[in-house]
């Protein structure tokens, strides 16, 4: 059977923990809780790695314990050990070009200017992967200082759904790959814009 590689993005220490930033890593870990996927110390892959049955696929789940910028140090020694397809490669990461509660789901795009996704394709030397970006928005603020600060209190009362849903588009995924999974994704974004629109009306 196909083993998965699922990586949320973030910078280590809980001097990051809350920041939205790690969003990613907040994703993975509420995955890691509902299929009871205990995280431990890998340091050959400079990685916190947690492996389980998923809907009856092999997964493991990774934690870089490196800064953001150099995700793709910790996720290469992994799948080069691991011996991970590319294809089966998925990267959840936060996106300030997206609307907050927001999602897309995508392969063979490009970093969008993303520290950590630029540096997983330096070092895998590739852009096929799959990745999650889920929307943490932006007002008018520097990125590096709204990116490393912690969600509004009104953001925090969010999180648990944003989480939940971002957990089901990666079963589906899983389930039934995807394509399936970026069509779900991708529609209910242009669904939310236009009830957004409609409210406006």
């Amino acid at each position: 059977m196909n083993k998965y590689l699922i990586a949320g993005l973030g910078n280590p220490g809980l001097l990051y923990k809350n920041t939205r930033h790690n969003l990613g890593c907040r994703v993975i870990d509420a995955l890691a809780k509902k299929y009871d996927l205990k995280f431990k110390d890998e340091k050959k892959f400079k990685a916190k790695v947690a492996y389980g049955k998923i809907l009856g696929f092999d997964v493991y789940l990774l934690f870089p314990l490196t800064y953001m910028n150099e995700s793709g140090v910790a996720i290469k020694k992994a799948v080069d050990y691991l011996k991970i397809d590319i294809k089966n490669i998925l990267v959840v990461v936060d996106d300030a070009d997206i609307l907050f509660e927001e999602f897309r789901l995508k392969k063979d795009s490009t970093s969008g200017g993303h520290r950590g996704l630029q540096s997983i394709e330096t070092h895998l030397k590739s852009q096929k992967f799959a990745r999650l970006r889920v929307g943490i928005g932006r007002e008018r603020q520097a990125l590096k200082a709204y990116v490393l600060d912690r969600f509004t209190v009104q953001e925090k009362k969010k999180l648990p759904t944003i989480e939940k849903k971002a957990v089901e588009y990666i079963e589906i995924y899983l389930k039934e790959g995807l394509e399936k999974a970026a069509n779900i994704a991708n529609v209910r974004l242009k669904k939310n814009k236009e009830e957004k629109q409609d409210d406006t009306k």
